[in-house]
Order: C-alpha cells, then structure tokens, then sequence
C-alpha cells in the first residue's frame, strides 16, 4: 500500500536523530529497530536482541507522540517490565510522559482497539 509505505519511511526518517539523542541520555544502545505497521501496540522492544519495533501509525500523530513511544521502548532496555522501577525511568527521562500517552489512548485509530 502506497501511504503504508510513506507512513513507514516518514518514522524511518524520524528515529536515528530521535534514539541518537535519548540513547545517549539515558546511557542505553539499540542495535536495530524495525518500522511495520502493528495492530495492538505502538511500539515493542526486545531487551534481549536490542531492538525496538515501532508502528507506522504514529507517523500520523503529534512528533512527541511518536518520541514518547521512542523513549518507552528504550527504557525497556533498563527495565523490561511496567514495574515501578520501569516508571522511576519514565519519570527521570521525560517527566511529562503521560501527556503523550494520553494523547496516544485518547485517539485511537480507526475502530481498533488501541493500548499501550
């Protein structure tokens, strides 16, 4: 699909300047990360591997939706659960989170179901 594949390259554009900076803020490194369009979840991470999966979606919300995403996904790499220790890192690294995650489940896409 043609906007499927614009919406793809505008995020591939957009994240090596986005993790050049956070990784280095928050002393972490990601060895890949993948652009596709997910069904469930803007985002995911495999501590393990060193990479972050990323929707296509997000290319059609605000910049600091798509850095918030960004920036949870690298603080799996820290913590990779949802735990306390998980949100301590949310709140050191970008203390107004929740504004972009709100605004993310505030707006779900189409008629899907959308959680993060």
């Amino acid at each position: 699909m043609l906007v499927e594949d614009w919406y793809r390259e505008q995020i591939k554009k957009a994240v090596p300047p986005l993790l050049a900076r956070w990784q280095l803020l928050m002393g972490v490194r990601v060895e890949r990360f993948f652009v596709q369009r997910m069904k469930t979840k803007w985002g995911s991470c495999n501590h393990k591997g060193r990479a972050i999966r990323l929707n296509t979606q997000l290319a059609k919300k605000p910049p600091e939706c798509l850095e918030y995403i960004g920036v949870h996904e690298l603080a799996h790499l820290l913590e990779p659960t949802h735990s306390a220790r998980f949100t301590g890192y949310m709140d050191q690294f970008m203390p107004g989170w929740r504004l972009s995650r709100d605004e993310l489940n505030r707006a779900p896409l189409a008629e899907e179901n959308w959680r993060y």
